[in-house]
């Protein structure tokens, strides 16, 4: 690797050793010997990642308990280990850490707790990947996890010998340790994991990037991070079963000037509503009553009486048994219109074209309708619909809830919700509201497989869009997101910002995860928590100023606090230091676990008002100052 890019040689090798000299265009910055292994040889164990494979086929093992644990704590270790030792044939010695000076270098060492001496061994290993032990959170890779009802497992070289690795295990709970020793093998190829709760359920998972590889010489410290894979083009390519070019016209059209940003009330979402309505009949989707339309009247806050409709298409089921308990997959076609009810200041009056927000999750939508409607036979009933109404309190969701008892004897079993689904690139795509059943993990660790497409359930309880409406009776349901973005309910949420490739990836994901809820025998059982609605427009307050800190939230994360994804520019975050990674842990001294914590605690606030957010800032606690700024 060069400032200039990389510089690629293909050398012959006849002898074990042979010397070769290169005469480069531009200083190195770092080199690798084979580093995409093509070459068919006996790796050197320093470059791959340890991983907790190698632990589980380990014959000779040296468990190492804290002497220094409170009884309970050492009552909890030795309750596991007796326990692992019942399920496990291998060799187990156990000893504590004041009977040993070193951990030997020819055994598999288990350290466990985190009050063991040896923690300090593993937490100086990871603290090159930005990991951490210390405090009362874990710091896997920047990402901070609290110690409280969480159990860690990771894995790291043994320094004297890397043929051999250390096991780290920190458990919280007895309730966790049967759950534990059950999952742990199915985890065998990641380096670090985190686990919540009793079952206990996976919230964290990874591999240690490779730092100390004999194949690979730094030159210059900024080289350390730098990737030495080149993209290879496939030999050969399945041709897509979805159009990038029909959804990005779908958006085009949805997020034009000419529908003025689709705002409740108005002609142009009229003309968005029968557009929807066009290709749904056009696909061959059959309407769910006379119509595709479902008609209803909301008072709204400043708008009096309006008229709205959600556009409705089925796919009749074909099991007797199963058909009358449908499953839903929706995306709301609304958006702000001119600014309303949700506008920044400064842009009152202009249009919100709303392409990532939501034109991008109605052009999944369609394409989906179109690939299933004349071909997909399921066992239960699938309803396609788009929303109105989302923006001003999920209004369409929740009228099309309360009447689906006219048209179908059984319950709604499931809800699939494509919102803000335009900015994927090369993140993972995320699955709000994960917690609703505990199904939906393995769910979408299937589409990993049969997609390609890496997705990241969160388990937050969120009320982000209108899968909420479904949460709030109990009906298991999840949004597919790929992520804010600095143009969220901005009138530069423009079509040019949309990622096409994305959304072939998203629709993906959607029409496997559709599948298998319509042919499902059995329904998930439901396992979130049930909130009283929130308001709609109608019954908001008018007027009053929103404070902001200019922050982008990382919905992904899953320890305590919140961490910032990015910061808006010449926001009042940007001029007092905030920075992506920052971890808000407090708002004037109150904590934040949670992003619904931090959201009500900035309500007390008007713009113009000093405020002090605790951050945790690469593991070290910082306060900063904040002038809030206004939304």
């Amino acid at each position: 690797a060069t400032p200039k890019g990389l510089e690629t040689f293909v050398v012959n090798m006849k002898e074990k050793k042979q010397v070769f000299e290169f005469d480069l265009s531009n200083e190195p910055l770092k080199l690798a010997v084979d580093p995409q292994y093509d070459v068919f040889r006996i790796l050197d164990p320093m470059e791959v990642p340890p991983t907790w494979s190698k632990i589980l086929a380990s014959k000779d093992n040296l468990v190492v308990l804290p002497s220094k644990a409170d009884e309970n704590r050492k009552k909890l270790y030795q309750e596991f280990v007796d326990k692992w030792k019942a399920a496990d044939n291998d060799q187990f010695e156990v000893v504590y850490d004041n009977e040993l000076n070193n951990l030997p270098a020819n055994r598999t060492s288990w350290i466990i707790g985190f009050e063991n001496k040896f923690a300090d061994l593993i937490n100086a290993d990871i603290s090159g990947s930005h990991s951490s032990l210390k405090g009362d959170s874990v710091l896997y890779e920047n990402r901070a996890t609290a110690k409280s009802n969480h159990s860690f497992v990771l894995t790291v070289y043994n320094g004297q010998n890397p043929d051999y690795n250390l096991a780290f295990i920190a458990i919280d709970n007895s309730a966790a340790i049967d759950g534990l020793i059950t999952k742990l093998p199915h985890y065998g190829k990641y380096s670090y994991l985190g686990f919540e709760g009793d079952e206990p359920v996976n919230i964290a998972k990874g591999e240690w990037p490779v730092l100390n590889s004999p194949l690979i010489k730094i030159f210059s410290s900024s080289a350390q991070k730098v990737n030495m894979v080149q993209k290879r083009e496939p030999l050969g390519t399945l041709a897509p079963i979805f159009s990038e070019q029909r959804m990005m016209d779908h958006i085009k059209y949805l997020a034009s000037n000419k529908l003025k940003g689709r705002g409740l009330g108005t002609p142009e979402l009229d003309s968005a509503a029968n557009y929807i309505a066009g290709k749904f009949k056009e696909y061959g989707l059959e309407p769910l009553g006379n119509s595709y339309y479902q008609l209803f009247s909301q008072n709204l806050a400043g708008k009096g009486e309006v008229q709205m409709k959600n556009v409705v298409g089925i796919i009749r089921g074909t099991d007797e048994k199963l058909k009358d308990a449908p499953v839903v997959i929706s995306a709301h076609y609304d958006h702000l219109g001119l600014g309303w009810p949700d506008v920044r200041k400064g842009d009152e009056g202009k249009i919100h074209a709303g392409a990532d927000d939501n034109a991008s999750g109605v052009s999944i939508l369609l394409e989906i309708v179109k690939s299933l409607a004349r071909t997909l036979q399921p066992k239960r009933t699938v309803i396609f619909v788009a929303f109105t109404g989302e923006e001003a309190g999920l209004i369409g969701s929740r009228y099309f809830i309360s009447q689906a008892k006219k048209y179908f004897t059984g319950a709604i079993t499931a809800n699939v919700n494509l919102d803000t689904d335009g900015s994927l690139f090369d993140k993972k795509l995320l699955v709000l509201n994960g917690n609703t059943a505990k199904e939906w993990k393995f769910v979408f660790m299937g589409t990993d497989y049969t997609t390609g497409v890496k997705s990241e359930v969160v388990q937050q309880e969120l009320d982000a869009s209108d899968q909420a409406a479904f949460i709030e009776k109990g009906i298991p349901a999840v949004q597919l997101f790929t992520g804010a973005t600095e143009n969220y309910h901005r009138p530069s949420d423009t079509f040019d910002k949309i990622d096409g490739k994305g959304l072939v990836k998203v629709a993906a994901v959607a029409k496997e995860v559709l599948e298998y809820l319509a042919d499902r025998d059995v329904p998930f059982e439901f396992t979130g928590k049930i909130a009283s609605a929130g308001p709609a427009a109608a019954e908001k307050p008018a007027g009053g100023r929103r404070a902001s800190t200019g922050s982008v939230p990382d919905f992904a994360f899953t320890g305590e606090g919140v961490k910032v994804a990015s910061v808006i520019p010449g926001s009042s975050g940007e001029k007092a230091g905030l920075l992506a990674g920052d971890i808000i842990t407090s708002v004037n001294g109150d904590p934040v676990k949670k992003l619904t914590d931090y959201s009500d605690a900035l309500k007390k606030f008007q713009p113009g008002e000093t405020i002090k957010l605790g951050i945790l800032r690469e593991g070290k606690a910082k306060v900063i100052q904040i002038a809030l700024g206004e939304r």
